[in-house]
């Protein structure tokens, strides 16, 4: 068995079918779907909103909006888009108003991130409730495709609030370090460097080679790279089915429970101070 980085992720694809295949088979099929919820008053774009439906729940990425009307209007439209299609709603967010706009639609904070000496903490906001009402007049148009000219507005109005939040792009470092069996994939880490944090978003190991020690080397190769670059902490996310004895017995502690996510499991999402 060897180790390797793979500065040029040629074996990303590899590890991401197998990471599939395994969760395929605790979570069957899932559907996803992307959408953009578009919010008009006359020619006037008031507010917008992008989509992602995947395992299970609805996850906000890019929005604005010009009051809590037009965002309640949005989340009217949208919970009743998702009612059938998912078990809840999440975003999240460092910014202070913006966790109030979402309580006041009915949103709640279900937790909140670790924040480290250069990193900001998160609020995790959810909503399980799909029946947001809303009696504005705004027109709320839905897509599956973006539509150009609004999605030049989104992104000046997102720069502009980002701006006045102080929310400034973060450059990401890449790493990922795989496990060979006489040149054939075994396993993999993938982990990205922010500041002085890092996050482990996948960890594969192929089924007849686990409990040989595999999991815990990538991690360490990972851990090793850290700690010379005296990373504050190591941040990471697994569900029920996954693995989060393993990581409890690398010294990794749950922060933060994410229940039903995707549908009859929960997520837990762990860190690890250096």
């Amino acid at each position: 068995m060897i180790y390797i980085e793979d500065k040029n992720f040629e074996y990303k694809d590899e590890m991401l079918n197998e990471l599939r295949t395994y969760n395929s088979k605790h979570t069957g099929q899932k559907d996803s779907s992307i959408e953009f919820f578009y919010a008009l008053e006359g020619e006037k774009l008031v507010g917008s909103l992008y989509t992602k439906c995947f395992w299970d729940w609805v996850k906000f990425d890019h929005m604005f909006y010009e009051n809590v009307d037009v965002l309640k209007k949005l989340f009217s439209e949208a919970s009743q888009f998702y009612k059938n299609k998912a078990v809840g709603m999440k975003y999240y967010t460092a910014v202070q108003s913006r966790v109030e706009d979402f309580q006041s639609i009915g949103f709640e904070i279900a937790g909140i991130t670790e924040n480290t000496p250069k990193t900001s903490k998160y609020f995790y906001l959810k909503n399980t409730d799909f029946n947001i009402k809303s009696h504005a007049e705004t027109e709320i148009i839905v897509r599956h495709e973006i539509i150009d000219q609004y999605h030049t507005i989104l992104l000046e109005q997102e720069e502009t609030f980002n701006q006045e939040n102080k929310i400034y792009p973060l450059e990401e470092n890449h790493m990922m370090f795989v496990a060979l069996d006489d040149n054939q994939f075994v396993g993999a880490v993938h982990g990205t460097i922010t500041e002085d944090s890092m996050y482990i978003g996948w960890l594969v190991v192929k089924e007849k080679y686990k409990g040989q020690g595999i999991g815990s080397n990538l991690m360490q190769k990972m851990e090793k790279v850290a700690k010379e670059q005296n990373i504050y902490s190591i941040h990471l996310g697994t569900t029920g089915f996954q693995a989060r004895k393993f990581y409890e017995k690398l010294g990794y502690k749950i922060f933060l429970i994410k229940e039903n996510d995707p549908k009859g499991y929960n997520t837990y999402s762990m860190a690890k101070k250096l």
